[in-house]
């Protein structure tokens, strides 16, 4: 059995679902530039809300995904699929992290 990557957001939880979004922005030029942005299930940051709780519930309760209970897992999936929005960035943070860059501290 392989193991899970660790959660982006607190490190410590178990990703139990990926959902990659591409998008499209505008840069400095006005060009178009294409990216990824990636949306998991953690199993500890996830667990309490109402959209992804089922999930983490699910996996709670089985160890991987089998055919006699994938009506169970669908049906929230679906759920979180159409729901789903990348994170809005954090500007202020991103203009943290250009400081720093500036400062030579990253």
């Amino acid at each position: 059995m392989s193991v899970a990557p660790a959660c982006p957001r607190c490190r410590a939880g178990e990703v139990l679902a990926v959902l990659r979004l591409p998008h499209t922005w505008a840069n400095a030029s006005g060009g178009p530039v294409r990216g990824m942005s990636e949306i998991v299930v953690c199993a500890r940051c996830d667990a309490g809300d109402p959209l992804t709780g089922p999930i983490v519930a699910y996996f709670a309760a089985h160890d991987q995904v089998r055919p006699e209970s994938l009506d169970q897992l669908a049906r929230p999936l679906r759920r979180w699929l159409d729901r789903a929005r990348p994170p809005e960035p954090d500007e202020q943070a991103l203009e943290a992290e250009i400081e720093a860059w500036y400062r030579g501290d990253l």
